[in-house]
């Protein structure tokens, strides 16, 4: 065992001082010849590759691609491996320090991930081999060959879902779901403007609303997107970076308004769209894409009488999961009936993370796009 210590190369813990472009380069070409170059290694394993913050800034300098060790569960966490993560905005902001969950570093981002259970911590009952989506236990993110879970929230998926829509479902459509009908109370009839509705969870909510029989208004900023908002299933769909929202949004509701906003963006889209509020209408806050947390005025919302309403889902694997079991299995029914279908336009490997991460940023990625990886 000396022996073989001894004429061990050494193998670099991460690339270090090489620019990034060469890091992605490097990891796309070793990527595909891991199985062969795990039967050279003495021990017979395969070394955790993850990408690695180790100094918080911008993904596009901070990243770094390395070998880690097997991440240990701790209470109420299990280590899966890796099938499929969610690859967000918000993991753009993780990176930068800047997110509302901020464990420091060494930090593996990747806040949604899907797989395998291989090891549970104390007081998690998933028995090994089981396939749940769950939000990351943080630092060891699903940016990775194998990741952490946090178990209040994790849902239990069949064979017959796909690990690419299994990730989108557990989250994606978790949020809208939950946010529509549990906190929302999205009903038959109602008018609902749903922002970015070409992205990620606005894609689900323009599904979910459509399938629940609203009155869908989707917007998005190019001609491209707006087009894929009526596909799937939105009555109108206006291109914010041509029209005037609030005129469009009252023309074509005859004067009404709506009665449901549905937010993930923030920023410039808020001031015309608390105006557009009907009586007794509700504003989800469902996020901040376009950078700016916005505030309401306490005046207006007395006047007409509307309310805005937060919609923070992973909170509720610790408060009640109840909302999240029964979307879970309403979300499973639609799977399988047809009803929904996860708008997943881009399924990249562990090397593909920081061009998506990029693209991501300049709005340039419609749907989903998930790192997915050999099962």
């Amino acid at each position: 065992m000396a022996v073989r210590s001894a004429c061990r190369r050494p193998r670099p813990d991460r690339f270090g001082d090489v620019d990034r472009s060469r890091a992605v380069w490097i990891a796309s070409l070793v990527w595909p010849l891991r199985p062969i170059l795990r039967l050279f290694r003495p021990d017979g394993k395969s070394p955790v590759k993850a990408w690695r913050i180790n100094e918080l800034g911008h993904p596009s300098t901070a990243l770094t691609f390395e070998d880690v060790p097997d991440p240990v569960p701790g209470p109420g966490e299990a280590r899966v491996r890796v099938l499929a993560s969610t690859i967000n905005f918000a993991d753009i902001l993780l990176c930068q320090g800047i997110y509302q969950d901020r464990p420091g570093v060494p930090l593996t981002p990747g806040l949604e991930t899907f797989g395998v259970v291989e090891a549970v911590g104390d007081g998690v009952d998933l028995a090994l081999g089981t396939r749940v989506g769950s939000m990351a236990a943080l630092p060891s993110g699903g940016f990775a060959e194998k990741a952490l879970i946090r178990c209040p929230a994790a849902l239990v998926f069949p064979e017959d879902v796909a690990p690419a829509h299994a990730t989108v479902l557990h989250s994606t459509y978790q949020t809208s779901h939950v946010g529509l009908f549990h906190r929302g109370s999205l009903q038959a009839g109602e008018w609902i403007l749903i922002h970015a509705g070409a992205g990620g969870v606005g894609s689900a909510a323009v599904q979910l609303a459509r399938n629940a029989g609203a009155r869908v208004i989707a917007t998005a900023g190019s001609e491209a997107k707006t087009a894929r908002c009526e596909v799937l299933g939105a009555h109108h769909a206006i291109n914010y970076r041509t029209s005037d929202l609030y005129a469009e949004v009252m023309r074509i509701t005859d004067g009404y308004g709506v009665d449901v906003v549905y937010d993930p963006v923030g920023g410039a889209v808020v001031e015309p769209s608390r105006r557009l509020l009907a009586f007794e209408g509700r504003y989800l806050v469902i996020g901040f894409a376009g950078g700016g947390i916005p505030s309401f005025p306490g005046n207006h919302v007395l006047v007409k009488n509307y309310a805005v309403v937060g919609v923070h889902w992973g909170y509720y694997g610790l408060k009640d999961r109840r909302p999240i079991d029964a979307a879970h299995a309403d979300l499973l029914r639609m799977y399988r009936a047809g009803d929904i279908a996860p708008l997943v336009t881009e399924a990249v490997p562990l090397s593909g993370i920081p061009s998506v991460l990029e693209r991501l940023e300049g709005r340039a990625i419609e749907g989903r796009a998930v790192l997915v990886t050999d099962e």
